[in-house]
């Protein structure tokens, strides 16, 4: 854990950030909405904490597995050639099990300590776990490739958190939505 803690304390930050950002905006264009709720600004950050640390550990499983590059030693200077095949398998793991993974973590975080009992939150996963991978799919896809292109495997995380910056302000609206 101790070589993803900055990625990971990052990822707290931007999501309970983006979290606070929605309420916020919620709030100025409705004054008479509900105070700043408290308790969503630590779920995502909890969230954050969780997620992050899986992901880095997926996104390690991904490139070790599929890497997106090989070295082929040209006599003198070294090329990487890019595994167009191994970025198309992380991009279809990534935007089906990964986005499962992701989304279920999420769900389990802002409605575990809202719930009543296990089976109540596990159907309330089941209910909303398809349609946030089908928004995600607007987004994530995208910002797979550029990351498996170009970002090195140790900073997807955080580019990931940066671009769910936005992802995780619609979020925070949609956990708002009862």
């Amino acid at each position: 854990m101790a070589r993803y803690t900055k990625a990971i304390v990052q990822s707290a930050i931007l999501k309970s950030a983006a979290n606070l950002t929605a309420q916020l905006f919620r709030y100025s264009t409705n004054p008479t909405a509900q105070p700043l709720d408290w308790k969503a600004v630590v779920e995502f950050a909890i969230f954050g904490l969780i997620q992050a640390q899986v992901n880095c550990h997926w996104q390690e499983f991904l490139e070790d597995v599929f890497p997106s590059y090989s070295a082929a030693d040209k006599t003198t200077a070294l090329q990487e050639t890019i595994q167009w095949r191994n970025i198309v398998y992380k991009i279809i793991l990534d935007q089906t099990i990964g986005l499962f993974i992701m989304n279920t973590i999420f769900l389990v975080c802002t409605n575990f300590t809202r719930l009543t009992s296990a089976s109540v939150l596990l159907a309330e996963v089941n209910r909303k776990v398809w349609p946030l991978i089908v928004n995600a799919w607007k987004v994530w896809p995208a910002c797979s490739l550029c990351n498996f292109l170009w970002v090195p495997v140790e900073s997807r995380v955080f580019v990931a958190s940066c671009v769910g910056f936005g992802w995780n302000i619609f979020l925070a609206f949609f956990t708002m939505v009862k």
